[in-house]
């Protein structure tokens, strides 16, 4: 029996969020389903390729979906044993098991509940499992580029993880945080994921992927800049922090980063970075979120209780999902709880 169900959660909005569901017991149509899926070959193994205790020949699917479009959060609940050759230049999946047994060749064993990444195979993955529930990240590589603090024309032609696993202990842990908090983020809205919010969630995940595991955008030198004679950036103008305020500004509502306003200033992100410490004491990034907390007032200053806004749907609407760090943001810019402006 085979069985699929799609229910968009903000079918207006091109940064929406959907949420898919799969189940199959075929082991034809779970190959099918995982190759489209993960834009991947997927092939069941013999026995014999396929190891002690695997289900082979017998594969039994569900699969359950979170698509934030340049990423996905996948939960897997796999029994059998699978080739699995993903495309490189497509996305990199990150998998970590919940419970069960697993094991990849190459790799490690997933039954160990440390997060794998697939980027580094150079042959098809060997994947065993039993009664396993895996989750899997898939992130696309455009979504990698834009995420990583170097300009997209210097950047390595093909993007490639250089290791199947995290640096190091604290690494798999902030890994395994940041994934649970991901999907809190886009399970908790019980009606809509702001764009913005949806936007902001997929830059996290893949930050902390470069972060975690290593890979080639890692570490590059970064472009020189031109020095003026004191040795700071020439750039770093006081007419480049002019133009990427008002780009801001005008743009604080949409899905930007610290790419799209260097560019829109006319200089390098690092230049950039000099510009707002040399002449705003801040950050391009810090000035991008007191923005849009100031949005966030404004809109709670507007806003009507009475009609059901929250300081939480109003908090996301700016791309904020942690209340408490807007609480507390907004306390410190303001001088009182959300809550009191919401009401006054």
């Amino acid at each position: 029996m085979t069985t699929a169900r799609t229910s968009p959660a903000h079918p207006s909005s091109p940064l929406q969020v959907t949420r898919q569901s799969f189940a199959t017991r075929d082991t034809a149509t779970a190959c099918a389903f995982l190759s489209v899926a993960y834009a991947c070959r997927v092939a069941p193994l013999p026995e014999a390729a396929a190891g002690a205790g695997a289900l082979a020949g017998a594969v039994a699917l569900r699969h359950g979906r979170l698509d934030g479009g340049a990423y996905q959060l996948d939960e897997v609940a796999l029994d059998g044993a699978l080739a699995v050759e993903p495309d490189l230049d497509h996305q990199v999946l990150i998998v970590q098991a919940r419970r069960g047994e697993a094991a990849t060749t190459p790799g490690c064993p997933l039954d160990s509940g440390r997060p794998f990444v697939t980027a580094p195979a150079t042959a098809p993955h060997r994947l065993a499992a039993r009664s396993a529930v895996l989750e899997v990240t898939a992130l696309t590589v455009p979504l990698l580029r834009r995420t990583a603090p170097y300009p997209l024309d210097r950047q390595p032609v093909h993007v490639r993880f250089t290791s199947a696993e995290a640096g190091d202990a604290e690494g798999e842990r902030l890994w395994r945080s940041t994934c649970a908090y991901a999907r809190s983020v886009l399970l908790t809205t019980t009606t809509a994921v702001p764009p913005l919010l949806v936007a902001e969630t997929g830059r996290m995940l893949a930050a902390v992927a470069l972060a975690v595991f290593p890979n080639n955008l890692t570490g590059l030198p970064y472009p020189a800049d031109g020095l003026d004679a004191d040795g700071l950036d020439a750039d770093a103008t006081p007419d480049a922090l002019r133009r990427a305020m008002v780009f801001i500004e005008e743009n604080a509502h949409a899905d930007i980063g610290l790419g799209h306003v260097a560019a829109a200033a006319h200089v390098t992100p690092r230049a950039l970075q000099y510009a707002f410490r040399r002449h705003a004491g801040t950050t391009p990034l810090a000035h991008l979120r007191a923005v849009r907390l100031e949005r966030a007032h404004q809109e709670l200053l507007a806003a009507e209780p009475s009609l059901g806004a929250t300081v939480t749907a109003v908090a996301a609407r700016w791309g904020f999902a942690h209340m408490g760090r807007f609480a507390a943001a907004y306390r410190g810019a303001y001088g009182v709880h959300p809550s009191v402006t919401l009401h006054a």
